[in-house]
């Protein structure tokens, strides 16, 4: 049984997957909160969660822009990977490009996943990071109690593009080998679209299947 509660709550233009994690003693992670800060302030405070910290997959703009906020309301650090810093920095220029849409305020990281071992900073989750590149440079997949949170390496019935700043097609086919080999029964929850499982993509994610070939 999952002993976690797992309330997804798509953000922004892109319906990008924010995941709000928790546990029964109201103890909270945030994942990947990427516009729509009051939507999930909202979720947050009705259910008076205590938040431990920001978790993101990667650093593309609509992944981070509600992230500022949240770590300065609730007090709390922001995890990436190093190697997204620059894509982190450089986010604002990629919505001018790309979206056109208001810009967006850029968090400070406090820890590195690649630098820290984000099990000191967070003792109600067991949490393992996974170091996934392909969709950006420093993509990773948070694994906690059985579910996998691929962010936008794997999706249901997609992979992650790789014709965005940080994207390399042969990284990601090696990222997705090292997903290939979980369990079936492994629940995945992308960053957008709807959850899935490891098992499920094996067998009907045509672009999954001839990536690990």
């Amino acid at each position: 049984m999952i002993g976690i509660k797992i309330k997804q709550i798509p953000t922004g233009k892109w319906k990008e997957n924010c995941y709000i994690i928790s546990k029964s003693i109201g103890d909270a992670l945030i994942i990947d909160p990427g516009d729509d800060k009051q939507k999930i302030e909202k979720y947050l405070d009705s259910n008076d969660f205590n938040v431990s910290a920001i978790l993101n997959t990667h650093a593309h703009y609509d992944h981070i822009g509600a992230v500022k906020y949240l770590k300065d309301k609730y007090h709390i650090p922001f995890f990436l990977h190093s190697a997204d810093e620059r894509l982190l920095k450089t986010a604002n220029l990629y919505i001018k490009l790309f979206d056109g849409s208001d810009l967006i305020k850029i968090p400070s990281v406090d820890y590195f996943y690649d630098q820290y071992n984000v099990q000191d900073a967070i003792d109600s989750f067991k949490v393992e990071v996974i170091f996934t590149p392909g969709h950006t440079q420093g993509s990773v997949c948070l694994f906690i109690d059985d579910c996998l949170f691929t962010g936008d390496t794997l999706l249901n019935g997609k992979i992650g593009r790789t014709d965005l700043p940080g994207g390399n097609k042969q990284v990601l086919n090696e990222s997705l080998k090292i997903i290939s080999k979980m369990p079936n029964q492994t629940n995945i929850y992308p960053g957008h679209g709807t959850s899935s499982t490891v098992g499920y993509e094996l067998q009907y994610n045509n672009k999954f299947i001839q990536a690990i070939q």
